[in-house]
């Protein structure tokens, strides 16, 4: 008889799941007595490497018989893990009572019922769960000690955006010349959000070593214009601060990326030439990183570091810059799709090398968007390299006006090579 018929790979789910769960409860039960010298006796043992694989697979065989059975399943093992939960919390001895092994217990149970007919996505959500287990005090130290009520201000925000804002908007070409699509720049704007979001999570676990690197990097998704200027103010005020150029130079690694993602979005044919022109550059610019840090890295640079780098990424989202970025695309947007319908590639290009002045992101992606009748991809393409090749010289000129002119002169030398190798893709590579 076949195995699938038989659903063995199901039970096996369930089992493994419950094993890995079990196991990681018992070892963490272990660490908690280890903890607590005073702890003599365990008169009410913690679920755990073979409690977890029996309720797992009592889910599976719930499962098998039906959905009530299930239904009647989950509340018997609820009931049994709220009574032992009940007998701990009045014991004597004054012991754990934290409610993760309960829930955790009850998951074991909905996920063996999973895998019964699933496998393969209840394995999946069981390393998510064996995941969130593991990482116990990560989490604890992340929550207690970096992140403040603002922070989780700026979650709920976040998640407002995401999930009650984003699906109202409209998937249509709206405005002049059809430029306008909500949910479109919707997507970007949130994409943008969730970017900031992960470099700043990723600067205060990080912290002391990587921070300002994290910096110039998370920085850079959000505007590399105003990073670079950033370090290079540190590069003025702090002298022997040699980690502010590597973190300017990655912020421009960030630009290309962001430029690459954004533009598959609206046209993906856009986004595959931009990464073959520039994806030399981007490697180019993470081995000069890397060497640069490593050449420069101390713990009297690294501590400056730290504590220079606190201030940029000092909220993960800012409404002023997000507005500001919503505006600034919606006027590019058109303005590239009217040069384009006016003028042709040409027309195109030149709007595109222009806004680069103030954005090289939203002039990219409205370069891609006007693909069409009167703008082809390769123009397209023409298009979003003129906008970063005019916003290096910004973020050039931003570097010589807030920092030392050595700091300027080192970040050029250093973006030759990567500008260099674009150049030259961009002319030996056809399109």
């Amino acid at each position: 008889m076949d195995l699938t018929e038989l659903h063995v790979f199901g039970y096996a789910a369930a089992l493994l799941i419950g094993l890995g769960l079990g196991i990681e409860r018992e070892h963490n039960a272990g660490a908690v007595r280890a903890a607590d010298s005073s702890t003599t006796s365990t008169p009410f043992e913690f679920p755990g490497a073979r409690t977890f694989p029996l309720i797992a697979f009592a889910g599976a065989i719930a499962a098998h018989l039906g959905s009530v059975i299930v239904a009647v399943g989950f509340i018997g093992v609820s009931l049994v893990i709220l009574a032992w939960y009940w007998v701990r919390a009045h014991a004597d001895e004054d012991p754990d009572t934290g409610t993760t092994t309960s829930v955790a217990a009850m998951t074991a149970f909905l996920l063996g019922a999973l895998a019964w007919q699933h496998p393969s996505l209840a394995v999946g959500l069981g390393v998510v769960v064996l995941a969130l287990l593991a990482v116990k005090y990560p989490i604890h130290e992340f929550a207690n000690r970096m992140i403040d009520q603002r922070d989780i201000t700026d979650f709920c925000v976040l998640l407002a955006v995401a999930f009650l804002a984003l699906p109202l908007l409209p998937d249509r070409n709206l405005g002049p010349y059809g430029a306008l699509n909500p949910s479109t720049i919707g997507t970007l704007v949130l994409m943008l959000s969730l970017i900031g979001w992960a470099g700043y999570v990723a600067m205060r676990l990080l912290g002391d070593r990587w921070g300002l690197l994290i910096v110039g990097f998370g920085g850079g998704f959000v505007s590399a214009s105003a990073t670079i200027a950033v370090m290079a103010r540190m590069a003025k005020t702090t002298p022997d601060a040699r980690d502010t150029l590597p973190a300017a130079l990655i912020a421009n690694l960030s630009t290309i990326i962001q430029v690459v993602a954004i533009t598959w979005v609206v046209n993906i044919q856009v986004s595959k030439n931009l990464a073959l022109i520039f994806g030399g550059a981007a490697l180019l610019i993470a081995a000069e990183t890397a060497f640069l840090v490593f050449r420069s890295r101390s713990a009297d640079n690294n501590a400056r570091s730290d504590d220079s780098s606190g201030g940029f990424l000092d909220r993960p989202i800012s409404l002023k810059a997000t507005l500001s970025l919503a505006g600034i695309l919606l006027i590019l947007l058109i303005a590239t799709r009217a040069a384009a319908d006016w003028l042709g590639s040409t027309g195109a290009i030149a709007a595109a090398a222009i806004g680069g002045l103030a954005d090289a992101h939203s002039s990219s992606l409205a370069a891609a968007s006007a693909v069409g009748p009167t703008l082809s991809p390769h123009s397209a393409t023409l298009a979003a390299g003129a906008a970063l090749g005019t916003n290096l010289i910004v973020k050039l000129t931003l570097a010589a006006l807030a920092g030392p002119r050595a700091f300027a002169v080192h970040l050029a030398l250093w973006l030759i090579p990567p500008a260099g190798a674009s150049v030259a893709a961009l002319w030996l590579l056809p399109f």
